[in-house]
């Protein structure tokens, strides 16, 4: 494994954050407060904003707020050199997205706007194209082209037609142009998410990549009190999936119609690390899925695809923490030091980002993956 992130948390002694608001390309006065929230469910990321209605000059008073038709929103956070004197160079932008709604309540001396980051252009845009004769990247180049994306792609070789050829569904159906990009995500199995204007359509992270690394250190004889590079931490451990699980998967030959099933499990040792807890022998979680028409060769992909999708919900990791500009969803978080079957790597599920002028600049991360303890096998 490579060099660790630096988990920077509560290396600063003295943190002076500064947030940013701009709208349409115009800097928003009266920020108050915002959370940005990230996620890895191939979902639109989305954004919360307060802003201090008093605080508007005469070119964006009440009635500008209240007649506005398109606003494009981007939140920006960070550590400047100068707290005093920063423009947006200084900071880390978080997200860049359409304003859905306008909140205004006078009463309170607050706007608050909520929306989507650019995702929502594609999940707003139908469509029943097809692109048979195009490779997974090339459709996802063409259609961020429509809505002048910038893109970075890692090119693929199989043409879509291979892949509707075993999903007749997929032939007859329309959705939003974003369920196409996420099932063509899927069948590479691909990332995909959008950050600021530009569309990412990559291999997924690896437990191999530099991971973010949260510490605990236990007490010691010479120091009676545990430390830890975060805020709060805990563990949830989903005792059905602890089970040892099989996953049968029934499709029949796209040629001959002749059925047959492909069976995957997720064993667990017995020299759990956990309470030294301990299964019945032979005790299965048996999953069971379908479709007619596949291959051997994708039913066993789908099998292995569900499998990994059960397992990874065992254990949750839920981290409250001092806000950093380093950690994204696609980055690995490992956890270290608690000396138990805690400590193994984890995938962001989400991460929110909240700034305020009272409560600083905080982020809550939820990440999962299944027990070290787990083995896949056939």
């Amino acid at each position: 494994m490579g060099s660790m992130l630096n988990n920077p948390a509560l290396a600063d002694v003295a943190r002076q954050p500064r947030g940013l608001a701009i709208i349409n390309g115009v800097t928003v006065t009266g920020l108050v407060s915002f959370d940005v929230d990230n996620n890895s469910f191939y979902q639109a990321d989305t954004f919360r904003a307060t802003i201090a209605l008093s605080a508007q000059p005469q070119a964006t008073n009440w009635a500008w707020w209240a007649s506005q038709k398109s606003m494009a929103l981007e939140l920006f956070a960070g550590f400047p050199p100068d707290p005093d004197n920063y423009t947006k160079s200084d900071l880390q932008s978080l997200i860049l997205g359409n304003i859905d709604e306008i909140e205004i309540d006078p009463v309170a001396d607050e706007i608050t706007v909520t929306g989507r980051d650019f995702t929502s252009k594609f999940i707003d845009a139908q469509t029943n194209e097809k692109f048979m004769n195009l490779t997974s990247s090339a459709i996802v180049a063409k259609i961020a082209a429509r809505h002048g994306m910038k893109t970075v792609i890692s090119e693929t070789t199989v043409k879509a037609g291979n892949y509707y050829t075993i999903d007749q569904v997929r032939l007859t159906k329309r959705q939003s142009e974003w369920d196409l990009v996420t099932y063509l995500a899927n069948q590479e199995d691909f990332s995909v998410y959008v950050k600021g204007n530009t569309l990412y359509f990559n291999k997924k992270a690896s437990v191999n990549d530099d991971p973010y690394v949260i510490q605990w250190q236990q007490s010691t004889d010479t120091r009676s009190y545990s430390v830890l590079n975060a805020i709060s931490i805990n563990f949830s451990r989903n005792l059905t999936l602890a089970k040892d699980i099989a996953v049968i998967f029934a499709s029949s030959n796209p040629k001959t119609k002749k059925p047959y099933t492909v069976k995957r499990t997720a064993t667990h040792t017995k020299n759990t690390l956990i309470n030294g807890a301990t299964q019945a022998a032979g005790e299965v979680q048996t999953y069971f899925r379908s479709k007619p028409g596949l291959t051997v060769q994708e039913t066993i992909r789908r099998a292995e695809s569900l499998l990994r999708e059960l397992t990874a919900h065992e254990i949750k990791l839920h981290v409250e923490m001092p806000a950093d500009t380093i950690l994204g969803t696609q980055n690995i978080i490992k956890v270290v030091g608690t000396g138990t079957a805690f400590d193994q790597v984890y995938f962001p599920d989400s991460i929110t980002r909240s700034y305020g002028l009272s409560s600083g600049y905080r982020m809550s991360v939820s990440a999962k993956n299944h027990s070290v303890e787990s083995e896949i096998a056939g």
